[in-house]
């Protein structure tokens, strides 16, 4: 099955890596050491070498779309437990990260994507909310419209508590009066 990549074009012009090198330099150093013409015109009469070439192209974009290539080991081991403890603690992926689950751990990526989307529908919601009551409540209700049988339950709630918190620690929320009564209150409207 083929997979469309996007690839926006001015990222292939900044650091893809710790060590500075962007994704234009990596293709250099792939084709500049392993072609045997050089920067001559390839030949029609030459269709092996061709196919050394994409397949040195593929390598190439393969390895600029692995997060971890150029990493060692221990380097690669560390970012993968970051992943799924960032996982475990509700936290947000980088898209580094959700790349490398995207490539390697596809099952893991969906039940990821599917957290993140709806930790982010609670987290439009909670902008939207007139009290820190409403935000409460919000959070309540969507915490106990979690199925006890969903498999990604303990992630889901995981996420939710991080996106309440954050929201909680944000300016938006210190700014909502404490209750609906309050705001009215303050209005000038009073109940």
């Amino acid at each position: 099955m083929s997979q469309n990549v996007y690839v926006n074009l001015k990222s292939l012009k900044t650091s893809v890596s710790g060590d500075g090198r962007t994704a234009f330099d990596k293709l250099k150093t792939v084709f500049g050491k392993n072609s045997s013409n050089g920067d001559k015109p390839m030949q029609a009469s030459r269709p092996a070498a061709y196919s050394s070439r994409m397949d040195m192209l593929r390598v190439a974009v393969q390895d600029y779309l692995d997060p971890t290539a150029g990493m060692t080991d221990a380097q690669r081991e560390r970012f993968i437990k970051k992943i799924y403890a960032k996982i475990q603690s509700g936290k947000k992926l980088t898209q580094d990260e959700l790349a490398y689950l995207r490539r390697y751990d596809p099952v893991t990526y969906m039940k990821v994507a599917r957290i993140q989307a709806q930790r982010e529908a609670l987290e439009a919601q909670l902008k939207c909310c007139k009290s820190k009551e409403e935000a409460q409540e919000l959070y309540t209700d969507a915490v106990s419209r979690i199925p006890e049988d969903d498999p990604a339950r303990a992630e889901l709630l995981a996420a939710y508590d991080d996106a309440y918190g954050e929201f909680k620690k944000s300016d938006d929320y210190g700014s909502l009066p404490q209750k609906d009564e309050d705001r009215d209150k303050e209005a000038g409207t009073g109940v």
